[in-house]
């Protein structure tokens, strides 16, 4: 009776075996991950010089400030974009927005009236180059704190002093301190017009101390938003104007007054962008021309992006008082 039975429940168990170890076995994944060389660099503020900025696509590039960044302007909008918010004045994001090569530059103005300029430089998805993941822009004057507290019986160095602020600083501070500077509304035909705005011309100015050092010429000048909207103040311009500056050779037109620029060395300007009502102290310097004409006058022109063909124009003095 016994003879009869077949045993086959270790078979079964040994398949059952030999597939939960072949289901356990992991199927094949590729795990390549694309390796980015991270950069953080440190430079300082200069108007006169376009730095580089290595981008990537997928990653986002911070450029920080010392200061409030007013406006930002990027060359192609549509392969790069620039973010900036005013809960984070001294921050500003780039990041490509295309996978493939692009070439663009970048233009940020900061509250003082200084613009940096950059080059953003994008390598395709599979590039290789280092990516800059922050960029710090560090002020043209920095000041160390020191202590002279004892640390295990030891006196720590003290601090550097502060370096002596230039003259330009110097005169925009003493020009903001003037409550009430003399406004006016430049040169014009109209005397009768000096207390008050001319058509087009959103700005009144005021000039303030003018000196001499050696041969440049610094003078100190304000500016107040007179109109109802927001106005983009644009960089001082000096000029000497002049009714024979062609030398006689041509015949002017009736009014006609000529004008040869003279270049700005330096300037400062406390903010670019105006509220209604906000007003901006600034200075700028340059070389004092050689020699002048009985009738050649040298003048300050100040305009706003929103009306550069209606300058205020102040007349300056050739020789600074006093000097």
């Amino acid at each position: 009776m016994h003879s009869n039975r077949f045993i086959i429940w270790p078979t079964i168990v040994f398949a059952a075996a030999a597939g939960l170890a072949s289901a356990q076995q992991p199927t094949p994944v590729s795990t390549a991950v694309q390796q980015v060389a991270q950069s953080v660099i440190d430079l300082p503020i200069s108007g006169s010089t376009i730095t580089d900025v290595h981008l990537r696509p997928l990653f986002t590039t911070t450029i920080r400030l010392p200061e409030a960044v007013t406006s930002v302007a990027v060359g192609a909008p549509s392969l790069f974009k620039v973010e900036h918010s005013a809960d984070e004045p001294r921050l500003v994001f780039i990041k490509p927005t295309t996978n493939d090569a692009a070439t663009s530059n970048l233009v940020i103005a900061l509250q003082s009236g200084e613009e940096i300029s950059m080059r953003l430089l994008s390598e395709d998805a599979g590039g290789s180059a280092p990516v800059d993941f922050v960029v710090n822009y560090e002020p043209r004057q920095s000041f160390l704190i020191g202590s002279t507290d004892e640390i295990g019986g030891n006196t720590a160095s003290a601090p550097d002093p502060p370096a002596k602020p230039s003259a330009i600083d110097v005169a925009v501070k003493q020009q903001a301190d003037l409550a009430s500077p003399s406004w006016v509304t430049g040169l014009s035909k109209d005397t009768k017009d000096q207390n008050r705005t001319s058509p087009g011309k959103p700005i009144l100015g005021a000039l303030g101390e003018v000196r001499e050092q050696g041969q440049r010429m610094l003078v100190a000048y304000s500016v107040v938003n007179t109109s109802d909207r927001w106005i983009e103040v644009l960089p001082p311009q000096i000029e000497l104007k002049s009714p024979n500056l062609d030398g006689g050779k041509k015949k002017r037109k009736k009014d006609q007054i000529l004008a040869e620029e003279v270049p700005v060395s330096d300037y400062r300007l406390t903010a670019r962008r105006l509220a209604p009502g906000e007003r901006a102290d600034g200075a700028v310097e340059f070389p004092r021309p050689g020699f002048k004409q009985s009738a050649d006058r040298l003048v300050l022109d100040l305009t706003t992006a929103s009306a550069v063909d209606h300058p205020l124009v102040m007349q300056l003095p050739f020789v600074a008082p006093g000097q």
